[in-house]
């Protein structure tokens, strides 16, 4: 959710003032952006899930985390790559 208020908030300007393409264009232009950044962030997801929570010692340890604590450890296994 919050990529697409980034996608919103850069990409709605570009596309919008972007010459060349007409509305139709630009709407499909910018509606396939979106869709693409979150099925990349879709993937991502599935990707930690899978290999990082195998056990289910680390899956209960990982659940009982709050919400900050689960985007910084997700943070801190997508900045090891």
């Amino acid at each position: 959710m919050h990529i697409s208020w980034l996608i919103c908030l850069i990409g709605i300007p570009v596309v919008y003032f972007r010459d060349g393409l007409n509305l139709l264009e630009k709407t499909f232009l910018l509606v396939g952006l979106l869709m693409f950044f979150w099925f990349l962030y879709l993937a991502l997801c599935f990707l930690f899930h899978r290999y990082s929570l195998r056990n289910p010692e680390a899956r209960s340890a990982f659940v009982k985390l709050d919400d900050i604590a689960k985007g910084k450890e997700i943070g801190s296994y997508l900045e090891g790559w």
